[in-house]
């Protein structure tokens, strides 16, 4: 099992798509901490090392307490020779040279979150006082691929930056990236024209790749790597996709468990609540949980590309269409458009024999469930 602990509801940041509610100066406590910890190491059988993550709003807001629950983990596996992995999601604006080098230290794997150049970052991800947040989220990401060259950068993309897309893309890719997870905000109302500026930006990327391939450098852009490796592995694995609550938990400030970090939001218990920290978790909820989340609406079923498409989301599924077995229409617009894209580019590097492309997806040691 995986946890992901939500070290805090607070941010200095107010983006116009996060799911996790109104930001406030709530923080986990110790005892929470504690407790969850224990709570992953008792529910880990495996040999493969569970994972860890510090999530929030931002957990580097609460570095101490941070600190804390990795020296707790390191005693918990020298206790238990349970091994273990550290994972953090941040914006990167509370980082120093001191935060990073700790990071690096302790091996605490870093996803940067930054949507792209002053205007796609300013569109939706301004400072709580409305401040432009681009040169200090630059300058963070700037310091933390000093220490993490190989760091994955998460893009939102979304209506009021999808204009600013193909720049964006360039801007990082230019900037040293290597790994650029484009993540789509499904929650809000696209117009046409908006969809087409969507296939303008992912068809950008396309190009970004080839060209990068060509060049002989090997980069990852979520929505066509994983559709390579799924159409190589005649779609996506079980121990690929989500299990909603069965292999991976997120604990919210207050030690409330949930099935996915998308599902603490403002931890009103609504939904998805599995139980708490204090008391464990309710094994009648987590059974309900498994049980409805297989998608087997017959459109889907019948689809020819339903074995790649990552329909399979259960949270973003509920937030659509109020069920969390049935995927909804932005979805599978997405899901074709990025099968589509990423089968010319590829198929053009292959007929090509190019063998940056080649090394990259065709050794076994590549296709494992990390790249996606």
């Amino acid at each position: 099992m995986d946890i992901i602990l939500h070290l805090t509801h607070d941010c200095q940041l107010n983006c116009a798509y996060c799911y996790g509610g109104p930001k406030r100066n709530s923080a986990m406590s110790w005892e929470v901490a504690r407790r969850a910890i224990d709570l992953l190491f008792d529910q880990t059988h495996t040999e493969a090392p569970a994972l860890i993550s510090f999530f929030g709003g931002e957990p580097l807001m609460q570095v101490p307490l941070l600190k804390q629950c990795v020296a707790y983990a390191e005693a918990k596996e020298e206790q238990t020779a349970k091994p273990f992995r550290l994972a953090i999601t941040t914006n990167g604006l509370s980082l120093d040279e001191t935060i990073a080098e700790y990071l690096r230290t302790k091996n605490i794997e870093p996803t940067f979150s930054f949507d792209g150049i002053r205007e796609a970052q300013d569109a939706c991800r301004r400072y709580v006082n409305g401040q432009s947040s681009f040169a200090d989220t630059k300058e963070a990401m700037d310091l933390l691929l000093r220490y993490f060259p190989a760091m994955s950068i998460c893009a939102v993309v979304s209506p009021e930056n999808v204009k600013y897309l193909p720049a964006s893309i360039d801007f990082f890719l230019d900037s040293g990236v290597r790994r650029l997870l484009l993540n789509p905000n499904f929650f809000v109302s696209w117009s046409e024209a908006e969809l087409a500026l969507w296939r303008q930006g992912y068809e950008h990327a396309a190009e970004r790749f080839e060209k990068e391939f060509r060049n002989g450098r090997s980069v990852h852009i979520n929505f066509i790597t994983l559709k390579i490796i799924t159409h190589l592995k005649g779609g996506y694995d079980a121990c690929d996709t989500c299990d909603f609550g069965q292999k991976e938990i997120a604990v919210a400030p207050s030690g409330n468990i949930y099935p996915c970090q998308r599902m603490v939001g403002e931890d009103t218990k609504e939904l998805g609540w599995m139980g708490d920290v204090f008391t464990g978790l309710n094994v009648k909820t987590c059974r309900n949980l498994a049980d409805v989340r297989e998608v087997t609406n017959r459109e889907c079923r019948e689809c020819d590309f339903s074995r790649r498409c990552r329909n399979w989301c259960s949270c973003v599924n509920h937030r659509l269409t109020g069920r969390f077995d049935l995927p909804g229409s932005l979805v599978c617009y997405h899901e074709r458009m990025a099968i589509e894209i990423a089968d010319r580019t590829a198929s053009r590097l292959f007929q090509d024999k190019n063998n940056t492309f080649l090394e990259t997806f065709y050794f076994e040691k590549q296709m494992t469930p990390e790249w996606i």
